[in-house]
């Protein structure tokens, strides 16, 4: 009987939103930083054809709800051959959708599949580098990761 007392009392001296907030747990995106590395006076020519081939497909896994958000970003101005030409950071919803393959995107965005394995051709010969990599994104007024 003293256990049941105690267990009510407990209960009562919870804050009114505790026993609810046992909702569903909140992931933090899978966030992936992708920079490449372009052969010099070809990283326009790149960056052109990844918004016309890459941008779209990430679109199409947004609209699915697999990607959160993206930011391209390239530097404004060129430090020589060491700089990186251009970053893509994407927030996956979790680390599978991440590893999925993007084929499914690659179906709905409609596009000619042989032009589009043209074009991806010669952005990977464009390539002289690129590294993908998984990173922890915080907001400075945040205590941190």
């Amino acid at each position: 009987m003293r256990f049941i007392t105690a267990l009510v009392l407990s209960l009562a001296l919870l804050p009114p939103g505790a026993i609810a907030q046992q909702g569903p747990v909140v992931r933090a995106p899978f966030i992936i930083e992708r920079t490449y590395w372009i052969k010099p006076g070809k990283e326009l020519q790149f960056v052109d054809l990844f918004e016309k081939n890459g941008v779209p497909l990430l679109q199409a896994r947004m609209k699915e709800g697999d990607v959160l958000w993206m930011r391209l970003s390239r530097p404004q101005f060129n430090a020589g051959n060491e700089q990186w030409d251009l970053r893509v950071t994407i927030a996956w919803r979790d680390a599978g959708s991440a590893m999925e393959r993007i084929s499914k995107a690659r179906e709905q965005a409609g596009r000619n599949t042989q032009r589009l394995a043209m074009e991806q051709q010669i952005m990977e010969e464009l390539v002289v580098e690129r590294t993908d990599v998984p990173v922890q994104e915080w907001s400075a007024a945040d205590p941190g990761p």
